[in-house]
């Protein structure tokens, strides 16, 4: 199974001139409101939007509440959240904590809320730039990626009360090698034109001494099949298409070498799944291993194959010659190569320390950039998310574990490898999020569980989350709204995936270019720590610690 197919998605280049000048009249206006927080980035402006409209409360309220009255809220959230007697039990312990006591729930996700607009905490985003600058990107079965592991576990185990250790993995390793793509066009000086490209993963390599063949573009699989071998046999096939996201594209990385295969294809070519603004950059992603070579490559040169390949048809010139590329790959796959790891952070409960409540993202990322957004932030959400809860000085009832998956990208092979070695732990799983959209401003959750499971997170999502965001909640009839907790979800754990609003545009899940701004920099060389945003990631981990402590107590 290809994981990206079934989730939604990011991009690479720069912003037009007209949209910087619109984000800096944003950006300003958002830090007069903010004037205790760092100045963001022209590029990230504040999606101002996401706070009015959406029913949260501004964050000068916040300041302004006294602690009784934001006690209040979350009382009301406990009512709709647990009943009668989760009320009676915020009762007892606000009696409590006014006596000296322990404080209660309610009052320490209070805290944790107040604590996502502590703009002196960039611990998150000061860890994941100090990381992928020692290390760069952290492929799957990389050296990479275990030195990353060891550095997350030492550093975890810094923390107060957190527990980090590994568990092991057995991992394919695919390594790209060298590669190269010309276009030979014999009205260019030398005859010929390079063009960039990524190996897609799992691909196969080409012949020694590479390929050299006309290159046939199709929009679709039924194009390729009415071509059939009559014009498909011996050429490179060019799976060229408009970008309607990436959720309706993605089979074409996935499947379009074994497509073509089928028709004596010596090679794919497929337009690189992002927003067509992203217009020449390169973003790699998983295939299906076939009998032939793929390979992404942008928008603008597919565009530009293409219109070659229109013009010869056509002959209205000698120079108007069908498109022809040399492309050479050397890609080499091992399958269970050898042992690598997930990595874990525990927060032991302090009542229930069996019974679990599991944040998630993935760890490994692709080989270009350095993975800081895919999905370096999402495993570092849970991990910050766990270390503001102990911060708080009360242990949760309940084991509060993070879980940063191995080998996400191709096989799930982390993800499986967990549900292996703790299958008889499965039925003590009483939450599983996961994090892998991006982590920008917090918008909520989208929930595979019980009809009334989904109600009480909406109630204490709308109740205890208005003054930071992140507490809205859809469901979803899938099955899974993850690839790594899929497993989970499978065997009866209810499950989440932590969703963002779009920092550009302030578009939130549902509209149909909330994921743009993702999908610019997914699997490319342009996913770097510079696509997080620190306090965005502040205020998203409060508000995950928010829901995985209220899921540990109750």
């Amino acid at each position: 199974m290809v994981p990206d197919e079934k989730k939604p998605i990011p991009w690479g280049l720069p912003p037009l001139r007209s949209e910087v000048l619109a984000r800096q009249a944003q950006a300003a206006a958002v830090r007069e409101d903010r004037e205790k927080e760092a100045e963001l980035p022209e590029y990230f402006p504040e999606p101002s939007a996401h706070y009015g409209s959406n029913g949260y409360m501004p964050l000068d309220r916040l300041e302004a509440l006294s602690g009784r009255q934001r006690l209040g809220i979350f009382v009301g959230g406990a009512l709709l959240l647990g009943g009668t007697a989760l009320l009676a039990s915020v009762g007892g312990c606000l009696m409590s904590a006014q006596g000296g006591g322990e404080p209660c729930p309610m009052h320490v996700v209070a805290e944790l809320v107040r604590g996502g607009h502590n703009a002196s905490n960039t611990v998150a985003w000061d860890r994941l730039a100090e990381m992928t600058d020692l290390y760069g990107h952290r492929m799957t079965a990389s050296r990479a990626y275990d030195l990353s592991a060891e550095w997350v576990v030492r550093t975890a185990n810094s923390d107060p009360n957190l527990t980090a250790y590994t568990e092991p993995v057995w991992v394919d390793e695919w390594v790209r090698g060298s590669e190269s793509l010309e276009l030979l066009v014999p009205t260019r000086e030398g005859g010929r034109v390079p063009l960039q490209l990524l190996g897609l993963g799992s691909s196969a390599p080409t012949p020694a001494g590479g390929i050299e063949a006309n290159v046939v573009p199709v929009h679709s699989f039924d194009e390729l099949a009415r071509l059939g071998n009559a014009t498909i046999s011996g050429s490179v096939v060019l799976f060229n298409f408009p970008y309607t996201g990436y959720g309706q594209v993605a089979r074409f990385r996935s499947r379009g070498a074994v497509e073509a295969a089928k028709y004596g294809a010596r090679a794919v070519l497929v337009r690189t799944l992002a927003p067509d603004s992203s217009f020449h950059s390169v973003h790699t992603g998983s295939s299906v291993r076939a009998a032939i070579p793929g390979a992404a490559i942008s928008p603008a040169d597919a565009n530009m194959i293409e219109r070659m390949y229109r013009r010869a048809q056509a002959g209205a010139s000698p120079d108007h010659v069908f498109p022809r590329v040399r492309l050479s790959m050397d890609s080499r796959l091992r399958e269970h190569a050898r042992q690598s790891a997930n990595v874990i952070i525990d927060l032991k409960g302090a009542e229930l320390p069996d019974e679990i409540v599991l944040l998630s993202g993935h760890f490994d990322s692709w080989d270009v950039g350095v993975g800081a957004m895919d999905d370096g932030a999402g495993a570092f959400l849970g991990w910050e998310a766990a270390r503001m809860i102990a911060a708080a000085g009360v242990a949760p009832r309940r084991t509060i574990r993070v879980v940063m998956w191995n080998n996400e990208e191709t096989r799930q092979r982390g993800a499986h490898a967990y549900f292996d070695r703790h299958r008889d732990e499965i039925k003590r799983h009483r939450l599983a999020v996961e994090s892998d959209i991006g982590v920008f401003e917090p918008w909520g959750l989208v929930v595979a569980a019980e009809d009334s499971v989904v109600e009480r997170m909406r109630a204490f999502g709308a109740n205890a989350l208005r003054a930071l965001g992140g507490g809205n909640v859809t469901a979803t009839d899938r099955e899974a709204p993850g690839e790594d907790i899929a497993v989970l979800c499978k065997h009866g754990v209810p499950c989440a995936g932590f969703l963002s609003v779009n920092p550009e545009t302030g578009a939130a899940p549902g509209d149909p270019h909330w994921e743009d701004h993702y999908f610019r920099y997914h699997h490319a060389s342009s996913d770097r720590v510079e696509a997080i945003d620190k306090h965005q990631l502040r205020r998203s981990a409060a508000a995950l610690a928010a829901w995985a402590y209220m899921a540990a107590e109750y």
